[in-house]
């Protein structure tokens, strides 16, 4: 009686290939990953402190928005004040009642401005004209700075690039 290997061969008699990958092929791939990783490490480094740069003069332009439009609604002056650092957050309040908190930011960004608070008058227009740079802590030449100004009328903007 003659025995037919099953394993080996399909029903036609013809042999089949084995399922999977080889280790050569396995390796081969692993291989092409890993070097597309380092590649791609770096620029999406930078990419991701680049948002939390945009990020941060969002949120800081959010609240000086907010700022000058309780400073009108409430017909009193409302005050934006650091909290320790522009970087370690910052409050707004208007006189002893704090209407919004911001905590501190990743250590990774920081926020310089020459003054520790901004005052916005009832008409809402602020006390003086401020600048806010928001740039990288580790000084990496890739990374674009954020310029939030406040102009006479108490409106923020924020440009890409240095305040001048």
């Amino acid at each position: 009686m003659k025995r037919f290997e099953t394993n080996r061969f399909n029903a036609g008699g013809t042999k089949r290939r084995a399922r999977g990958f080889t280790l050569v092929e396995l390796v081969t791939v692993i291989g092409l990953a890993a070097i597309f990783a380092t590649l791609a490490g770096p620029p999406f480094r930078d990419f991701i402190i680049q948002q939390r740069i945009r990020n941060a003069a969002f949120d800081l332009m959010s609240d000086i928005t907010f700022a000058r439009s309780e400073a009108v609604k409430r017909n009193t002056t409302v005050t934006i004040s650091k909290v320790g650092t522009w970087t370690g957050g910052w409050t707004v309040a208007a006189g002893a009642t704090t209407l919004r908190t911001h905590p501190a930011l990743n250590n990774t960004i920081a926020i310089t401005m020459g003054s520790s608070s901004i005052d916005f008058a009832l008409n809402g227009r602020a006390s003086s004209l401020a600048n806010f740079t928001i740039d990288d802590t580790g000084g990496s030449a890739t990374i674009t700075p954020r310029c939030v100004s406040i102009d006479p009328s108490g409106r923020p903007q924020s440009v890409q690039g240095s305040c001048s």
